[in-house]
């Protein structure tokens, strides 16, 4: 199956990567720390993102045709890039799990309060192993349709909460003595951060010159998507309410008055599902590309079934562990920091010096 993207299509991966839940309760994990200013530490964390993007998006292009698993063997030889791949596959199946119980709470508190919760597990983790079946190239086409209408859709419900805000709910626009909380608030976002490392399993082409500034300005664009979701989140809440509720985006929402809609809540989580399937499909989809590349001779169905078996199983288990999403968050950020920068940046380097010998 041959797997290829447009820039235009890696944007809205990306987009849709990174934005998969955090939307929801990203104002209250930046306002606990950095308050009105959280908009500054979400602008240094996209750039510094955004490089860790550059340096990705340049060691695809380095080996084009070629995806991470099939150059790293070159790099740093059989048995590291195994031991890479094994890596990357625990990971997003950690990563797949949490998506999946978090998706699970969105429909059971919003939509579906009394079905049984390993009904969503059966029916979700079927849609995503056959479209994570189908390849990244028809992935990426779906992504161009969910991301354009939940980018469109997320904007114009931030813009009627900036009118109907309160100005002085937002100011002092920058308040000096946050700075100190700066590293916190950057820590707290390396989750919403992460998922730069999926472009590892898409062989680029020449198609794809000129992809590491676009993935970088999509990396700012996404700061800047991310501010104005807590701008207008405190300008409706206020500070002290985008810190005590957990989903303040939501809540934000639910007392908005715009025309024609009713409740914008409801609109948004109805298109804002879409950013949670198109995080999940990704999710699966890596493992599934890595795992392919790993049991080559294995045929790519029976991949996904064991993949979509091995799911539901570990989602079952998160189902019945207490505090499961505060054991998650509690190692995320060394995961993310190997994933993301350690593993790029150091086969990155590799790759360098191993072109100028």
């Amino acid at each position: 199956m041959t797997n290829s993207i447009t820039n235009r299509q890696m944007v809205f991966i990306i987009f849709l990567t990174l934005t998969t839940y955090t939307t929801i309760d990203l104002p209250k994990t930046v306002a606990q720390t950095s308050g009105r200013s959280s908009w500054v530490p979400i602008i240094i964390t996209s750039i510094i993102f955004g490089c860790d993007a550059i340096i990705i998006t340049k060691l695809n292009n380095m080996f084009l045709g070629k995806v991470f698993f099939d150059y790293s063997q070159e790099i740093v030889g059989k048995f590291f890039a195994y031991v890479i791949a094994y890596y990357f596959i625990l990971y997003y199946l950690l990563i797949g799990v949490y998506l999946k119980l978090k998706l699970v709470g969105v429909l059971t508190s919003n939509f579906l309060p009394q079905t049984p919760k390993f009904v969503f597990l059966l029916f979700g983790i079927a849609l995503f192993a056959y479209v994570a079946h189908k390849g990244i190239t028809n992935i990426a086409r779906i992504f161009e349709i969910f991301g354009i209408s939940f980018l469109l859709v997320t904007v114009g419900i931030c813009i009627f909460m900036l009118i109907r805000g309160t100005k002085y709910n937002i100011l002092p626009f920058f308040n000096a003595s946050d700075v100190k909380e700066y590293a916190i608030t950057m820590r707290n976002l390396i989750q919403p951060y992460d998922g730069m490392e999926v472009l590892l399993i898409i062989p680029f082409t020449v198609k794809n010159k000129g992809a590491s500034k676009i993935a970088f300005f999509t990396l700012l664009f996404i700061g800047l998507f991310y501010a104005l979701i807590v701008e207008s989140t405190i300008m409706i809440l206020g500070l002290n309410n985008t810190i005590l509720l957990n989903d303040s985006f939501i809540e934000a929402m639910r007392i908005t008055e715009a025309p024609v809609i009713e409740r914008l809540d409801i609109f948004y989580l109805t298109f804002g599902l879409a950013s949670l399937f198109s995080g999940m499909i990704i999710v699966y989809a890596t493992v599934a590309e890595f795992a392919c590349r790993i049991f080559s001779k294995v045929k790519r169905y029976n991949i996904i079934i064991a993949i979509s078996v091995i799911y539901f199983i570990l989602c079952l288990f998160g189902l019945n562990i207490k505090d499961m999403e505060k054991i998650f968050e509690s190692f995320i950020f060394y995961l993310v920091i190997i994933s993301s920068f350690l593993i790029p940046i150091t086969v990155f380097i590799l790759a360098k010096v191993k072109k100028r010998v």
